[in-house]
């Protein structure tokens, strides 16, 4: 039995990580007892890589059925790390009650998952640290009415919003009174039409532009970087840095030593953590993730270069920095037309990559699934890349935030 684990964000107002939760898969999922399934990943999978490195020490998400919290499985897991997410799913009895308490007085949070209020929940209102209310299944005024009635019994509670897919629900959900918003809104434009372009996105591109000539000419590279203070700056400390060991002193020698490819990898991540410091943090974290994970998986999606499939995770949300049509956006930039229709219409075997992976960041593994086997990926090696590619992200992101990038 293969199981998969990944993660989502759970965000706060400030579009601050607040948490991740963890959701697992295996393969033929139908065809086994979840419970065990779940359990099994719990004591097993995870610790091969650890709750820090999934979740980078803020608490995880985790769902359980009520079999599973009457047979005592939280007991195994650290309550400053877990927030017990009780399933809709759950038959509300007196075993499942006082299991509840007991964790509660252990120190865990209780969360109820894909919440409908009726009368029989209440009890499990009283008992509620989170409620999450699901932006599909409920609509408009009925999120509200969900908040007014559950403050009536619990008036503690804090609300998530999930499957928030857009930023028109995001803000609405704000003015209803939620506290977290769970969904990828954060991936997309916060609107979709022309806006002007800022100087430093307009470095960007001549940058990516020349790089991705099939003969990109160093001293038109030269002159770009030398026309940013700052670029020049962190092209200088990353190839200074202990991980390269060089002695470098001008641009041109930097250039040299570090190659197209590295160069265009590092172009990308300097532009994109710079490109608006009103984004939130998560979206580079994702542009990273997606990157590193769809390098990882070049020889299953018909590219062995590498680093064009992380050039398409990084540029794969683009256009939620810049807030413009991705259509617009790439046609200012010089890519291959296999890049540019995985990107726009998720077209050929770079398109069939992106979708798997937004399946996979979605957990929706049916759809994953149907990847996996079109390209005769070794499911277990699905898990492992995507572990690395998340302790890559974690480096990639703490290079930056110590200023060595």
């Amino acid at each position: 039995m293969i199981a998969l684990v990944a993660r989502q964000p759970i965000l706060d107002k400030n579009l601050n990580i607040f948490s991740y939760e963890l959701l697992f898969r295996g393969k033929d999922s139908e065809s086994f007892n979840g419970e065990q399934a779940t359990a099994q990943v719990i004591m097993n999978t995870l610790e091969s890589i650890g709750f820090t490195n999934l979740t980078e020490g803020q608490p995880a998400f985790i769902n359980f059925t009520d079999e599973l919290l009457k047979q005592g499985i939280p007991d195994l897991l650290a309550p400053e790390m877990v927030y017990i997410e009780v399933l809709e799913t759950v038959t509300v009895d007196q075993k499942l009650l006082s299991g509840l308490e007991t964790y509660k007085e252990m120190g865990f949070k209780i969360v109820l998952d894909d919440f409908v209020f009726s009368e029989d929940l209440i009890p499990l209102i009283k008992l509620a640290d989170y409620i999450k209310i699901d932006f599909i299944i409920t609509k408009g005024a009925e999120r509200k009415k969900i908040i007014t009635i559950c403050n009536q019994y619990n008036s503690d509670i804090q609300y998530i919003a999930e499957k928030v897919e857009t930023y028109d629900e995001f803000f609405a959900a704000k003015d209803m009174g939620f506290d977290y918003f769970q969904g990828f809104f954060f991936t997309k434009p916060k609107i979709i039409k022309a806006k002007k372009t800022n100087s430093y996105a307009l470095t960007f591109f001549k940058m990516i532009k020349e790089l991705n000539k099939d003969e990109p000419k160093t001293k038109k590279i030269e002159e770009i970087i030398k026309s940013d203070l700052s670029m020049s700056y962190s092209l200088l400390r990353i190839i200074n840095s202990a991980h390269y060991g060089y002695d470098v002193k001008s641009i041109r020698q930097a250039i040299v030593l570090l190659g197209v490819d590295r160069l265009r990898k590092w172009s990308l991540l300097y532009f994109l953590k710079g490109l608006d410091n009103e984004k939130p943090d998560i979206l580079f974290k994702t542009a990273i993730l997606r990157a590193n994970f769809a390098e990882s998986l070049a020889g299953y999606f018909g590219d062995n270069r590498g680093e064009n499939l992380f050039v398409l995770g990084l540029l794969s949300v683009i256009d939620a920095y810049l807030d413009r049509k991705l259509e617009n956006i790439l046609a200012e930039i010089s890519l291959s037309n296999n890049l540019k229709e995985a990107l726009i219409k998720r077209e050929g075997q770079l398109g069939d990559l992106l979708l798997f992976i937004e399946a996979f960041e979605k957990l929706n593994l049916k759809e994953a699934e149907n990847y996996i086997e079109k390209y005769s990926i070794n499911y277990g090696m699905v898990f492992d890349n995507y572990s690395t590619a998340l302790e890559k992200t974690k480096d990639i992101v703490e290079a930056f935030e110590n200023n060595k990038l």
